[in-house]
C-alpha cells in the first residue's frame, strides 16, 4: 500500500513538473527593445463598412527576428472562403482596417500598411488602398478578397486575411 501511495505522488510530481514546463511564456508589451521581445501575438483583424463589421478569416501571420523575415503569400481565398456567407456591401463605398488586440497589447502598434488582392474569376488583382481604406468595387459581383497587414517600423511582420463580398446595389 506504502509503494502506491508512493507511485500516486511521484505522478502528482511529475504532473507538476509537466505543468510548469507548459505554462506559457509572459507575454510584453515593451517595445522599446524590440529586438529583444519575443512576440506571441496572433493578431486579429477589423474590418468595417458604414459602422458594421465585415467577417474575415485569419490565415497566416509571422513576426520578423533576426534569423527569420516574413514574405506571406496568402492561400487562395476561395479555398478559405468556400463555406462562407458574403458581407453584402454598395459599390465604391469605404472598408476600413485596423488591427484588434486584447487588453494586454493596448499598446502594440497598429500595422503601417495593407495589401488588397481581389481573386475574382480566375484572375488575381491589386486593389488600391490608401489610408488604410480600400473601396469596393464598382461592379455588382462577388469578391474573394485577402488583406495582408504589414508591420514596418520597430515591430516588423505580416499578418493574412480573407474575406468575401457582394457588391451589389440595393
Amino acid at each position: 500500500m506504502l509503494l502506491i501511495g508512493l507511485l500516486l505522488v511521484g505522478c502528482v510530481d511529475d504532473e507538476k513538473d509537466e505543468e510548469e514546463i507548459a505554462a506559457p511564456l509572459p507575454q510584453t508589451t515593451e517595445l522599446e527593445n524590440a529586438e529583444e521581445t519575443v512576440i506571441t501575438l496572433k493578431p486579429k483583424i477589423n474590418v468595417t463598412y458604414d459602422r458594421d463589421s465585415i467577417q474575415a478569416f485569419y490565415d497566416k501571420h509571422c513576426w520578423e527576428t533576426a534569423e527569420k523575415k516574413c514574405s506571406l503569400e496568402p492561400t487562395p481565398a476561395q479555398e478559405i472562403l468556400e463555406h462562407v456567407r458574403a458581407n453584402q456591401v454598395k459599390p465604391g463605398e469605404e472598408i476600413n482596417f485596423r488591427l484588434f488586440a486584447a487588453d494586454e497589447w493596448a499598446k502594440f502598434p497598429q500595422p503601417d500598411a495593407y495589401e488588397v488582392l481581389i481573386h475574382k474569376d480566375g484572375e488575381i488583382t491589386v486593389a488600391e488602398v490608401e489610408n488604410k481604406v480600400l473601396i469596393v468595387p464598382t461592379a455588382e459581383g462577388r469578391y474573394f478578397m485577402s488583406v495582408k497587414a504589414i508591420w514596418s517600423g520597430d515591430v516588423k511582420g505580416e499578418a493574412v486575411y480573407a474575406f468575401l463580398l457582394s457588391v451589389k446595389e440595393e
